[in-house]
């Protein structure tokens, strides 16, 4: 990969840079229990993957870092975030299906991330990552395809030919949860399921991380993540029943009785910020491709509840002085002041 140490990196690489540096020092602790506790030959293999890829963007990172004279973060560390030796709290199901879902994490964040590049070599890391992502994504697919454990997207009867809308009702279906609305259309199932998918994973992990945590405060928020987890849940699954549609069922798989912790309180509470975001994400996606009115109204609430979780899981990591701050912009005013 090329090197071009006379082009500074623009804001928008250092700050892909950055978080990249984040996630994967995360993942990598993720990654550590998960492979100590996996049992299955094949999930271990895509594991192990995700493993060396997650060493490979730190390596990289890192040496752009060094080469730019920019401090590497602290991140996370495998001595201090996370505790293999704890007993399993998850099956082997559920590696395969958060290997799945946070491919799709990737998928999204990295097609950003290239999006916003411009010097070469960065440009070069990003488009590779955004592979590896995509690569992940269909080695997880196609193993739970073959295990029999994948839930797929709901089946709808094909069109049998090219309709145009032709009153203003299809698109502001009353609020009214007593008025009969228009059928769901193939877009919105889609953002349905795919909402569902990633609430059960996330009501799963915060679970998980309810039991395991240290500090009562973090165990309060996780309880209340799960809480909102599971409404959202039963929102975009109702959305699907009420249309005759089967909702998601989860893989199979459930959180253990173990309360021993697996990670660290800092990692657990990272770790819940990013899936919150992501989240946030996947609903004004949904938000901006709905047609009915009574979706789109749920989406932009439901976002404003996250962002409220998301403010409180902050504060919480700031207090306990976990929260890196990302590269700033020089403040002129406050220069300016103080010369």
């Amino acid at each position: 990969m090329s090197y071009h140490p006379k082009t500074d990196l623009t804001s928008a690489e250092l700050a892909i840079l950055w978080s990249t540096y984040q996630s994967d020092t995360l993942a990598l602790c993720v990654f550590e229990y998960f492979l100590a506790k996996n049992q299955d030959p094949d999930t271990a293999s895509i594991l192990r993957l995700a493993q060396e890829k997650s060493e490979h963007h730190i390596d990289f990172i890192s040496s752009i870092f060094k080469e730019e004279q920019i401090p590497i973060p602290f991140g996370f560390s495998k001595e201090k975030d996370v505790f293999p030796d704890a007993p399993a709290i998850y099956g082997d199901t559920f590696f395969l299906m958060y290997l799945r879902q946070m491919a799709k994490v990737g998928m999204i964040t990295y097609s950003g991330a290239v999006s916003l590049t411009v010097r070469e070599d960065i440009l070069e890391f990003f488009q590779q990552t955004l592979q590896f992502s995509s690569d992940l994504y269909k080695k997880a697919t196609e193993t739970g395809k073959e295990k029999g454990i994948l839930v797929r997207p709901p089946y709808i009867d094909y069109p049998e030919k090219v309709e145009f809308i032709k009153e203003k009702s299809y698109m502001s279906s009353s609020l009214n949860p007593f008025v009969n609305r228009r059928p769901l259309n193939a877009i919105e199932i889609s953002h349905l399921f795919l909402n569902t998918e990633t609430n059960l994973l996330g009501s799963m992990i915060a679970t998980s991380f309810a039991q395991m945590a240290q500090s009562k405060e973090v165990r309060k928020f996780m309880t209340r993540t799960q809480e909102i987890a599971q409404k959202h849940l039963n929102i975009f699954s109702d959305a699907l029943i009420n249309n005759d549609m089967q909702a998601p069922m989860s893989w199979d798989t459930n959180v253990k009785a173990s309360t021993t912790p697996a990670f660290s309180d800092k990692l657990m509470m990272f770790h819940t910020t990013l899936i919150s975001n992501a989240g946030m994400g996947n609903y004004g996606t949904a938000a901006a491709a709905s047609m009915r009115a009574d979706l789109v109204s749920n989406y932009f609430r439901l976002i404003l509840e996250v962002a409220e979780l998301g403010k409180s899981g902050a504060d919480i990591l700031i207090n306990n002085g976990w929260l890196e701050e990302p590269p700033q912009s020089a403040d002129r005013k406050k220069l300016a002041k103080d010369k």
